[in-house]
């Protein structure tokens, strides 16, 4: 029996139909696969731009963070932390410097400023006694390096990590004394010169050594020192020291040093400055105890 052409033609066109639409998701697959990149081949090229290498896109540059230069705050640590004078290049000094400094007895060698160790029993560092270590030795030794600025509308407050003590840098517009009280720090006021604090300061008595090596002064020092924060995280200080009783010529200014901010003392658990006093019954005790020769013999015969 034939079958009836004319009853099978639907069947016939549903199935011509469905032959026709895979054709036609063939090439559709063929035409995107050549057309577009699969995901993850960033460097494969396609048919937009064929013969032409693609480029991988330029790192930017991190972008600097922002800061105030006029803002001091915070705690600041030198680094690196080391053991400095106002720089090598000491300038001569004065009959009344050199008879001074003749009796400094000091626990450290620079060569470059001249300085040799005495022997232990005849060290006579007055931070062996206790002593304060006034300005501007706390900016120039071991442990010593590390301040805390506070600003306020009348004054910027330095506060220090070794003795625990601070000075008041008045920035109310007031003059230096002319015959201020002797002091271990000094008597300081400061300015803005554009970026730069700048920071004048006289009134020191001569009891305390300039830095490790001994280097002395008379109560007629006077300091320049410049502060300017050249970043978030830094800040640059320098300072020239002017002593016409002691040098020939103002010593400085000094090589350009540099603070870092860090959120605590590099000495300390807490986010605050260590509390590092020189306690004599402790030292004293130390002293006649634990080290009975060497050491212990200069703060000892010191305060017989």
């Amino acid at each position: 029996m034939v079958p009836n052409r004319r009853t099978n033609r639907p069947q016939t066109r549903v199935i011509d139909s469905a032959i026709a639409a895979v054709k036609v998701l063939a090439l559709s697959a063929v035409l995107i696969a050549q057309t577009t990149r699969p995901l993850g081949a960033a460097n494969a090229p396609s048919t937009i731009a064929q013969g032409t290498k693609a480029r991988a896109p330029k790192a930017q540059p991190a972008r600097p963070k922002p800061f105030d230069p006029h803002d001091l705050n915070g705690i600041w640590s030198l680094n690196p932390r080391r053991q400095m004078a106002i720089s090598e290049n000491r300038p001569p000094m004065t009959a009344w410097g050199q008879a001074k400094f003749s009796k400094v007895r000091s626990s450290w060698t620079n060569s470059a400023l001249g300085v040799k160790a005495s022997p232990e029993s005849e060290w006579n560092d007055p931070l062996y006694k206790c002593d304060p270590a006034g300005y501007p030795r706390t900016m120039q030794q071991i442990f010593g390096e590390i301040l805390r600025f506070v600003q306020t509308p009348t004054e910027v407050l330095e506060f220090f990590e070794w003795d625990h003590t601070w000075r008041d840098i008045w920035t109310d517009g007031r003059k230096l004394h002319e015959d201020p009280e002797p002091r271990y720090y000094g008597y300081s006021v400061g300015r803005w010169d554009g970026d730069i604090f700048v920071v004048d300061s006289n009134g020191f008595n001569d009891r305390t050594w300039l830095d490790p090596w001994g280097d002395v002064h008379s109560n007629q020092m006077r300091l320049k020192e410049t502060f300017r924060r050249v970043d978030r995280d830094h800040m640059e200080w320098t300072i020239t020291l002017d002593d016409p009783m002691t040098y020939t010529q103002p010593w400085g200014p000094s090589d350009k040093r540099i603070f870092e901010l860090v959120p605590k003392s590099p000495r300390s658990e807490y986010e605050e400055l260590r509390e590092d006093f020189c306690v004599w019954s402790d030292s004293a005790g130390f002293f006649k105890d634990a080290d009975t020769i060497g050491v212990g013999d200069a703060p000892a015969t010191g305060n017989k």
